[in-house]
């Protein structure tokens, strides 16, 4: 190994020699040079050798090579030997192929290389660099794409591009992006052409003839139907293909209607192509538009599909005019078909429809999914809250559905309450005493207090023992009713009795104590002596 890197660095005495007579460099630069060159050479050389260490040798190299140029071109001198200005990039070239010898498999190092062949106009070692790479990396699809658009865009050689994606493709048939940019290829090529045609027909100079299908993006057209049968045509994936026609100079609705049409031949129950092929119609014909809605909404009956077409009319309501009624009165009969219909659907775009005028067709929507999901309690509030002329009515369909759902049932005799306080007051009577209203005691005790008052509420409260245990938030709500009706001490006190021998915790003791030092000092011993039974010492010192 010694006698190797002895040879490599007797090759480079005379480059330093050279740089160091035209003072580019110094004596101890040249020194330095030398060293960290030779230490470097040892390190690629040795049996376990690391990336790492090939990339710092690159790295430094890349360095002393702009530093060279930099101080030639201060001097101002072109007496340099071809040996002192590309000795440097040769090096590079090779310590860069020695790695890529032991790392075949490293694509950023590869792409690394291809970047540096390019800086450098190395357009040999490119092409070199792009075989190797490909040939050890065939399924890394940037690499192909980076080697097509090199023969297309430097090399100017369509074919070869054509070529290479078309090898490409063996290895990555599935891969959308290597479609989308074969497509692109084809494309740009045809829009140059016409460009080519249009400037010799302005010059009345003659051209050589171009067939027609040729002409019209047929290779272009193939190579998009090949593609949709060998990809999953999602949103992100066509909408490559449309960018690309969208972007053009000239003209292209022939090409872009033609994507759409076979894309939905392709995947006929995608309610995202039918919206963009409504979207590219509706700038060119707008009555031609309802008729794609309607075939959309009878091809695929799905949510998703409805919440496509809501969001299109929506945006495009302008445009639509008269169609909008019509296309929501034929939707509106043919909601019963929708299948996959969900509450949470509903609930998202209903505020959407809300503030575009669309609440009848709204209210539609709701009907049929309340058939389809009689049991959501979250659809029917939704209605009660949004939609309903009487909530009371609608509230007591929804219990007879969901007789035990604690919100319904409070929802409806909030809604009672505000027609018939005293018919609410013998419903709430009905209803606490069955085992399924426990959730609602403290709603309960909120109606008769704000209803009835004070006297009402106690006696609610001594009566709801009887069925249920009562929660601690019950409890702790009567006594803010007590307090702020200034009522008498040993009434509030007895309150506060049944909270801590009930709810034993450190916070009701406080709440108790710091009443008694306020209201009645005489009292305070004592709750502080049964508080001193209860909580342990830490938890007492914490109340202070």
């Amino acid at each position: 190994m010694a006698e190797v890197v002895q040879s490599h660095i007797e090759e480079m005495l005379p480059e330093v020699y050279e740089l160091q007579q035209l003072g580019i460099l110094s004596s101890l630069e040249a020194k330095s040079v030398i060293k960290t060159r030779t230490d470097f050479e040892y390190k690629m050389r040795r049996r376990i050798s690391k990336k790492q260490d090939f990339l710092r040798f690159i790295d430094y190299e890349l360095k002393f090579d702009k530093l060279k140029q930099s101080r030639l071109l201060q001097l101002g001198t072109n007496d340099v030997s071809e040996g002192v200005r590309y000795r440097s990039l040769q090096r590079i070239h090779f310590i860069f192929q020695k790695c890529l010898r032991k790392y075949k498999n490293d694509i950023p190092l590869w792409i690394r290389y291809i970047k540096y062949c390019k800086q450098v106009a190395s357009t040999r070692s490119l092409a070199l660099a792009f075989v190797e790479a490909l040939k050890h990396n065939p399924n890394c699809v940037e690499l192909w794409i980076m080697s097509a658009k090199n023969e297309m865009e430097v090399n100017k050689n369509i074919s070869a591009a054509r070529s290479i994606f078309l090898r490409a493709l063996k290895f990555n048939s599935d891969s959308p992006e290597l479609w989308k940019e074969y497509f692109r290829l084809e494309v740009l090529h045809v829009e140059k052409l016409q460009k080519r045609r249009q400037i010799m027909q302005a010059c009345d100079k003659p051209e050589l003839a171009a067939a027609d299908d040729f002409m019209n993006f047929k290779t272009a057209k193939i190579v998009f139907r090949n593609a949709i049968s060998s990809i999953d045509l999602t949103s992100d994936n066509l909408s490559g293909f449309t960018d690309v026609v969208q972007k053009l100079e000239f003209n292209q609705d022939d090409l872009m209607k033609f994507l759409y049409e076979n894309a939905l031949k392709q995947s006929p129950e995608n309610p995202f192509l039918w919206i963009k092929l409504a979207e590219f119609v509706i700038t060119k014909d707008v009555s031609k538009t309802k008729s794609i809605l309607q075939t959309a909404f009878s091809t695929v009956q799905t949510f998703e599909c409805l919440m496509g077409i809501i969001e299109f009319m929506i945006k495009f309501s302008e445009k639509l005019g008269d169609i909008l009624n019509a296309m929501t009165d034929f939707m509106g009969r043919s909601l019963d078909t929708l299948s996959l219909i969900k509450p949470d659907n509903i609930v998202s775009i209903g505020s959407m429809m809300i503030a575009n005028n669309l609440c009848s067709f709204l209210e539609k929507i709701t009907e049929v999914a309340l058939k389809k999901c009689p049991e959501s309690k979250s659809l029917w509030l939704y209605k009660v809250h949004n939609l309903s002329d009487d909530p009371t009515k609608d509230l007591e369909k929804a219990l007879e559905i969901l007789p035990k759902d604690p919100e319904i049932l409070f929802e409806y005799l909030n809604s009672l309450a505000m027609v018939d306080q005293v018919k609410c007051k013998s419903k709430w009577e009905e209803i606490i005493k069955e085992s399924y209203a426990s959730p609602l005691i403290t709603q309960y005790l909120q109606f008769i207090y704000a209803s009835f008052g004070l006297v009402d509420a106690r006696v609610m409260f001594k009566a709801v023992q009887n069925w249920h245990t009562i929660p601690e938030g019950t409890v702790t709500e009567l006594l803010k009713y007590e307090m702020a009706n200034d009522s008498d001490s040993e009434q509030v006190c007895q309150l506060f009795n049944f909270l801590t021998n009930n709810f034993d915790k450190a916070e009701n003791w406080k709440f108790y104590l710091d009443y008694c030092q306020k209201n009645c000092p005489e009292q305070f011993s004592s709750v502080l002596w049964k508080c001193r039974k209860s909580l342990s010492e830490d938890q007492i010192a914490n109340l202070f």
